[in-house]
C-alpha cells in the first residue's frame, strides 16, 4: 500500500469519526492513536491531518497540535448558505431529464425516511436522506458542481449528528417528498425552490438550537 493511499484511509477515518462527532469539536487529534488503530506509521496520518486542516475540518496550532475545529454559528450559517444555493441548482439540473429509475430510487428513499421518522431513528433516517442527495448529485449533469458541493456535504453531516435533537425529521422528508414531486414533474425551478427550502429551514433551527440565534429570513419560500 503506497502512502498516498495510506494518507487517504488516514483521511476518510478521521473525517468519518468527525462527522460522527466521536471527534467533538475542540479535541486533539493523537497521531499515534490513528497510527496505531490504523496500523501505518505517523506519516500518512500526518498528511491525512494537514489535507484535513486543507478542508477546514481541523485546526493546527504551531507547538500545540492538531485539534478539530470548532464550529461557530457562523460557520454553520454559511455552510447551509452554500448548500441552499449550490443543491438548489444541482436539483434544478437533475429536475430537467430525470430517469424513471432514479424517480423510483428516491420514493423507495423517502418510504424508508418516513419509516424511520415513525422510530425517531436518526441515524437510520439519516443514511437514506445522504442516499437521497447522493442519488440527487448523480441525477445532474454538472459534475464541477458536485466535486463542490462533496466537502460542504460532510460539514453539514458533522452540523447535523452534533444537533441531533434540533434536527424536525418530521418537516425534512416533507420537504424532500415535494423535491421529488417536483422532479417527478420534470419542474426545474420547484425542484430548486424546495431544495432551498430544505437547507434553509434546516439552517435557522439548527442555529437557534444550537446557538440561540436566530438568522435572517430565506430568501426563497414557497407558499404554504
Amino acid at each position: 500500500m503506497g502512502k498516498q493511499n495510506q494518507a487517504e484511509i488516514a483521511y476518510s477515518s478521521i473525517l468519518r469519526d468527525i462527522e460522527e462527532n466521536k471527534l467533538t469539536p475542540g479535541q486533539p487529534i493523537i497521531e499515534e492513536e490513528y497510527a496505531k488503530k490504523l496500523d501505518m506509521s505517523r506519516t500518512p496520518v500526518r498528511e491525512a491531518i494537514r489535507l484535513l486542516s486543507v478542508d477546514g475540518f481541523i485546526t493546527v496550532y504551531p507547538r500545540k497540535g492538531a485539534y478539530v475545529s470548532v464550529l461557530t454559528a457562523q460557520d454553520v450559517n454559511e455552510c447551509y448558505e452554500m448548500m441552499e444555493g449550490v443543491e438548489g441548482m444541482i436539483a434544478y439540473l437533475a429536475a430537467k431529464q430525470p430517469s424513471e429509475a432514479d424517480l423510483k430510487q428516491l420514493q423507495e428513499l423517502i418510504d424508508r425516511m418516513n419509516e424511520q421518522k415513525e422510530l425517531a431513528d436518526f441515524y437510520k433516517w439519516k443514511e437514506c436522506d445522504i442516499e437521497f442527495h447522493r442519488t440527487l448529485h448523480r441525477m445532474c449533469s454538472n459534475k464541477l458542481l458536485i466535486r463542490h458541493v462533496e466537502k460542504l456535504f460532510h460539514k453539514t453531516y458533522q452540523i447535523q449528528t452534533r444537533f441531533v435533537t434540533g434536527f424536525n425529521l418530521e418537516k425534512a422528508t416533507l420537504e424532500h417528498q415535494g423535491i421529488l414531486d417536483a422532479l417527478k414533474a420534470r419542474n426545474p425551478e420547484k425542484a430548486r425552490q424546495y431544495t432551498q427550502q430544505n437547507w434553509n429551514r434546516a439552517r435557522q433551527e439548527l442555529l437557534i438550537h444550537g446557538y440561540g440565534d436566530k438568522p435572517a429570513q430565506p430568501h426563497h419560500t414557497l407558499g404554504q
